[in-house]
């Protein structure tokens, strides 16, 4: 006998498998400080790795007016600058990856446990019909 709120039931844990994949399976690979590690470790080089690209260019575009002016105390402010803006930058970039990622990680975790608790749901569901008709056949060979 179909009932509706099992197929409903069914449902969501359909709905939950198809997504799985694509959002749950790299947060459910790894525990919460490895992943949050890891998406940390990343940030850190793609930061670095940019800053790095804009500073080039930022240096190639003013290098006659560097050149022009090399006194060791500009170029030694102007490199402590840049140390200090790279990091407080990377400070703030590391900041917003593990609010962002630790946020994604916790929400997975508790899809995870709502789909564990659907699914023994459904075993339950399962094993009640299954006694059911055990005992329905006991009455009817007793009878």
């Amino acid at each position: 006998m179909l009932r509706e709120d099992k197929i409903r039931l069914m449902h969501k844990i359909a709905q939950y498998e198809k997504s799985a994949e694509e959002y749950e399976r790299p947060a459910k690979e790894y525990f919460r400080g490895d992943y949050l590690s890891m998406h940390l470790l990343q940030s850190f080089f793609s930061y670095t790795l940019s800053y790095l690209l804009i500073l080039g260019v930022f240096l190639l575009y003013f290098l006659e007016r560097i050149l022009n002016a090399v006194n060791v105390s500009i170029v030694l402010r102007f490199v402590l600058r840049c140390v200090v803006i790279y990091a407080i930058g990377l400070l703030l970039f590391e900041l917003v990856t593990y609010l962002v990622f630790r946020r994604r990680y916790e929400e997975s975790a508790a899809r995870r446990e709502e789909h564990l608790r659907c699914l023994k749901r459904l075993k339950k569901r399962y094993d009640t019909e299954e006694r059911i008709k055990e005992l329905e056949k006991e009455e009817s060979a007793n009878a």
